[in-house]
């Protein structure tokens, strides 16, 4: 298994995508899963994709947040998302990228990659 950090910083009204995840010709890679947090929760979409098609949205308001660190009234659930299991290969010559849509309220997304070579 192997991991591969990434940090993605939100903006207003735009989708923010990471590099990404490459599988090469000569190394292809299956995704297993994403590790994922986020600054905060304010109902933006995460997104993830291979190529030009999403295989993955998701609501922030369900992934980790460390907002409720520093809030004197936390009213969020503390059992969140942290790890989405994506369990798709990646063909030879894409990318897999994870991203954040934000609405009116920017937040960010960092975590990593959980991956493994491809049968070839």
């Amino acid at each position: 298994m192997f991991y591969k950090g990434f940090a993605v910083g939100g903006a207003v009204n735009v989708t923010v995508l990471d590099p990404g995840l490459v599988s090469l010709v000569e190394e292809p890679v299956k995704i297993r899963a994403i590790l994922i947090m986020t600054n905060e929760a304010q109902g933006n979409t995460v997104e993830g994709w291979i190529g030009t098609e999403r295989i993955l949205e998701i609501p922030d308001y369900l992934l980790d947040t460390n907002d409720d660190q520093v809030s004197t009234n936390p009213q969020r659930a503390t059992t969140k998302i942290n790890r989405i299991p994506i369990e798709e290969p990646i063909p030879p010559g894409q990318i897999f990228k994870i991203g954040i849509r934000c609405g009116a309220n920017a937040t960010n997304i960092y975590g990593s990659y959980e991956y493994e070579p491809a049968a070839v």
